[in-house]
């Protein structure tokens, strides 16, 4: 099926994001295999055989709502852009998660991180979410700054962490959608307090 048939998860005038499922996996596999730099980075090699599928359908250990796999893509063209994967209500119903959020190296400085993390953000508004959350990899420093940017705040760091590269540990991040703060925060997910094992 014509991706750019599908509906669209968020989209603006340039792109679109629509939902993948399993069946997309090779056309994931090779968004990845053209863009290694994350991989590189995090576990020192490129993506590995399978790991598109694994994106699409890995679920996380924890309570959830719903989990999204999602390619960014060129409106006009359908071209891959990037692809993000999130999780609604993790461990608490107003959390929006972010598990990796991947813009093809073409795409780099033009602002379309930035316009999809946007989007992304208000769909998780509209859909009552007072709290994003996500990890970055300590020493992915273009990943670090550009969170920062976003208004996310690190929680806490937790080491020993599966990845390959040189560093297994990774910041917790949180950005509060509401009138919500820290503390509030880390009441309702207890496991992002600096002091949880």
């Amino acid at each position: 099926m014509d991706l750019l048939r599908r509906e669209f998860f968020v989209s603006n005038d340039r792109w679109v994001a629509v939902p993948l499922g399993a069946d997309d996996a090779p056309a994931l596999q090779d968004f990845l295999d053209a863009n290694p730099l994350y991989s590189q980075i995090v576990n020192g090699r490129p993506f590995r055989p399978g790991e598109a599928l694994e994106e699409i359908t890995d679920v996380p250990p924890f309570a959830h709502r719903q989990a999204h796999a999602v390619a960014v893509l060129d409106r006009a063209s359908g071209a891959w852009q990037g692809f993000v994967s999130l999780v609604d209500g993790l461990i608490d119903p107003s959390v929006c998660h972010i598990g990796l959020f991947l813009v093809g190296s073409a795409w780099h400085g033009t602002g379309l991180a930035t316009e999809v993390y946007t989007a992304v953000e208000q769909r998780a508004r509209t859909s009552g979410a007072r709290w994003m959350r996500l990890g970055v990899v300590v020493g992915n420093v273009r990943a670090e700054r550009f969170w920062r940017r976003m208004g996310f705040e690190e929680v806490r760091q937790r080491h020993g962490q599966p990845y390959e590269g040189p560093s297994t540990s990774v910041r917790v991040l949180f950005k509060p959608l509401r009138a919500a703060g820290r503390s509030e925060y880390l009441a309702c997910v207890e496991r992002d307090r600096p002091d949880s094992p």
